[in-house]
């Protein structure tokens, strides 16, 4: 917090490109590699001992076994965009090291998000909302609707895991009802816990973007993604997908951007996977999509193809929890 907050003082004030870029780099450096090194460094050390053992090589590789502070990657990006934004020039540096430690800290979606953009709340904290008997009654329902879809998450996460850590075959409607029951658990658990965090803030007067739009009645893989974690989803756009080229490269950036949304969820290789299959999903979207057979498929406002592709779209999401849960 400090030394962003420093860092983005010294790109307000920087004269040149060049000095303005070093020290981007420094901020990027330095988030990244703390998130690098409490979040990845062990599932780096232990990947390389795995590839090394299928070569007949046992190397006991030493790892740091640090205790994961809590929602690392929420607040990291969040202050990353703060610096990114005072170096585009989208935002002036803001004075005021309580201010920004405190935005940084804000304790309703700390732990799992939305991911706050710095010119969205820093303004908040420097002319404090007051809080009114609106915004009370509308964050007590939003509190209230997270509070039972966090309850029906764990309820379904008994089914679900009957398929997931079963130790022997399982049949098939076993399987079916522990894919739908995981479907519904961490849409409930995620979602149960933004509307609690938006809530929360609404009670005292501050108000956070929606971080989900009904992901589950998406179209097509695209509009999942406009739908589902929409602070992640338009993160990644904004400062990695476009800062690669965004479409002038659009199937090699979004296959990168993906990889590294699936590795940021988790260390481990689940996670990877489930971001490259989603990564392959959007990429054959856009692909189809440009292609003239399909073109009136992907434009069409008929009903029985509109259910067609959210069932085909809803049928690879569940693929991908299958990644995502194994």
């Amino acid at each position: 917090s400090i030394i962003d907050y420093y860092l983005a003082l010294a790109i307000g004030a920087a004269t040149t490109q060049t000095r303005k870029k070093w020290l981007l780099t420094a901020s990027v450096s330095m988030n990244l590699g703390i998130l690098g090194l409490f979040k990845y460094a062990d599932f780096a050390l232990t990947s390389v001992a795995d590839f090394l053992l299928v070569f007949g090589v046992e190397a006991s590789l030493p790892t740091l076994s640090w205790v994961l502070p809590v929602g690392i990657s929420f607040y990291t990006f969040q202050s990353l965009s703060y610096t990114i934004d005072v170096y585009r020039g989208d935002m002036q540096p803001r004075k005021g090291l309580v201010h920004f430690t405190t935005a940084l800290a804000f304790f309703p979606q700390l732990v799992a998000g939305p991911i706050l953009r710095a010119r969205k709340i820093l303004p908040q904290f420097h002319s404090l909302p007051i809080p009114t008997w609106e915004g009370a009654r509308h964050g007590f329902l939003l509190v209230t609707s997270g509070l039972i879809k966090k309850t029906a998450a764990d309820l379904l996460a008994i089914p679900a895991a009957v398929l997931f850590e079963a130790e022997g075959p399982v049949s098939l409607l076993e399987t079916w009802t522990g894919v739908l029951a995981f479907a519904g658990q961490i849409y409930g658990d995620f979602a149960g816990y933004t509307d609690m965090a938006i809530g929360l803030a609404l009670i005292i007067g501050f108000k956070i973007p929606p971080n989900f739009r009904l992901p589950y009645f998406a179209i097509s893989p695209v509009d999942f993604w406009r739908r589902w974690h929409i602070s992640l989803s338009s993160w990644l756009r904004d400062y990695l997908y476009i800062s690669m080229g965004g479409r002038n490269q659009r199937y090699r950036n979004v296959m990168i951007t993906m990889l590294l949304g699936g590795l940021w969820h988790g260390a481990a290789w689940t996670f990877v996977a489930w971001g490259a299959f989603h990564g392959v999903i959007i990429t054959a979207t856009h692909y189809l999509s440009s292609l003239r057979p399909f073109a009136g498929f992907v434009g069409s406002t008929s009903r029985l193809l509109t259910i067609l592709k959210w069932a085909m779209t809803f049928y690879l999401v569940l693929v991908g929890w299958v990644l995502f849960r194994a």
